[in-house]
């Protein structure tokens, strides 16, 4: 096995984990948020609709699948947010994945403050169906199932109920170092038809 230990990497992660023990201050909210800004995410945006008709919608990238089996979803929302009491009230809400083409309602969904009405940028599925962002990725279609209070966020866990699959996923909007993005490209794989399926890995 190769000895790695004059590496000056390991040499701080050993120091780290003698230390573990140690009673440390914890990080203040600005470092945390300088950390995060490493982490690239995909972009959503939350719609719930009013018993006027009107649609909200809060521009997020705290949402992942939860479950199959049954489908289940999970999106983080500010208790300060505009769409949080709706959908508490409603127990209902929609996400729906955006492209690039989306930019400018991402921009609209993350100004911070009251409600963002974004009717003119959605459509109704069907008579009886959702109402959803017109040329979305893919938007699902949600029931609140649970809810968890954590901090300043309430974590909300949406049943789904129907999906809604659009024609190409080629052109996602991502979210890095603060800034909106494109998917640049693709990694080759290590093998030849080697697809990573993190539903069904344990990463």
């Amino acid at each position: 096995m190769t000895d790695y230990a004059d590496l000056a990497v390991v040499g701080r992660l050993t120091e780290w984990a003698q230390g573990f023990g140690e009673k440390r201050a914890l990080p203040g909210s600005d470092d945390f948020k300088e950390a995060m800004r490493a982490l690239g995410t995909g972009v959503g945006i939350v719609t719930v609709q009013l018993d006027d008709g009107q649609v909200w919608g809060l521009t997020i990238n705290s949402f992942c699948s939860v479950s199959t089996e049954p489908p289940q979803l999970l999106v983080s929302l500010a208790h300060g947010a505009s769409c949080r009491e709706p959908v508490l009230r409603r127990r209902r809400f929609g996400l729906s994945i955006l492209g690039t083409q989306h930019r400018k309602l991402a921009e609209l969904g993350a100004v911070p403050g009251g409600p963002k009405r974004i009717d003119m940028f959605c459509e109704r599925r069907g008579e009886d169906g959702p109402v959803i962002v017109a040329g979305a990725l893919a938007s699902f279609d949600c029931a609140v199932s649970q809810t968890f209070e954590v901090s300043d966020h309430t974590l909300v866990i949406g049943r789904v109920e129907q999906v809604i699959v659009g024609q190409d996923f080629s052109s996602p909007l991502l979210y890095h170092d603060r800034a909106f993005k494109q998917l640049g490209s693709r990694l080759d794989a290590t093998r030849d038809n080697d697809v990573v399926d993190v539903h069904e890995s344990q990463c």
